[in-house]
């Protein structure tokens, strides 16, 4: 007599099984983390690394007096997050000049293993606090490990806030106007007014809620008012 089939039963990994599984993946992607951050050090500590090269517009002119920061941080993998984080940030900062060159000299650490470049212009907003407001970035991780000099040309395609920022600057040539730019920074909003025999022009900062009259360059009043969100920075 023939013996009944028998019944065959289907085996799926316990959980402990599947959390080492998942686990042994993780160490997979933390060596090759670690093995790439490893060969990010094609230079001998303290190297100097040259980054030079032009900025200019999408007309192919030179940009002069614009800033080139290269920002260096470490970018690392967290095992028990499973995800990448970043630190220890540096900063190294060049100005171009009349022919819209630069150049950057980085000396070498091999805790850094991200590099980007950053372009901008300092600007002054409310308070008086200079900041750096970007034109334009890029990563450099990779290029960087090819060799020195590193030669990086930039386009700033849009210039319609340097040249704004710089127009607004050039007017500002009066001792009253340059104490409050200092102190204030760069309004909000300009309005200006021509009269037959004077100018009259008001810088408006909404989130201090003032307001600055001048005519002909001289401080003539400030205005209060119930501070409100900036909706218009030109």
């Amino acid at each position: 007599m023939p013996e009944p089939p028998q019944e065959r039963r289907r085996v799926t990994p316990s959980r402990s099984v599947a959390e080492a599984l998942v686990v042994a993946g993780a160490v997979g992607l933390l060596l090759l983390a670690v093995a790439t951050d490893a060969a990010a050090g094609p230079y001998s500590e303290g190297q100097q690394i040259e980054i030079t090269g032009v900025v200019t517009d999408g007309d192919g002119l030179p940009l002069p007096n614009v800033r080139v920061v290269l920002e260096a941080s470490r970018k690392t993998f967290k095992f028990r997050r499973l995800s990448r984080t970043t630190s220890d940030r540096r900063r190294l900062a060049a100005t171009t000049d009349s022919r819209g060159e630069y150049t950057l000299a980085w000396p070498w650490h091999d805790q850094f293993n991200r590099f980007e470049l950053v372009v901008g212009v300092p600007d002054r907003r409310a308070g008086g606090k200079e900041e750096l407001q970007v034109l334009e970035r890029i990563d450099l991780s990779r290029r960087i490990l090819h060799g020195s000099p590193v030669v990086v040309n930039l386009t700033i395609a849009d210039t319609g806030f340097l040249a704004t920022l710089r127009d607004f600057v050039a007017a500002v040539d009066t001792k009253d106007e340059q104490q409050v730019y200092d102190q204030m920074g760069r309004p909000d909003r300009v309005k200006t007014f021509e009269y037959p025999n004077y100018e009259e022009v008001s810088w408006w900062y909404f989130s201090s809620g003032k307001a600055y009259r001048f005519r002909d360059g001289k401080l003539e009043q400030v205005v209060h008012f119930e501070p409100i969100k900036p909706f218009d920075s030109s």
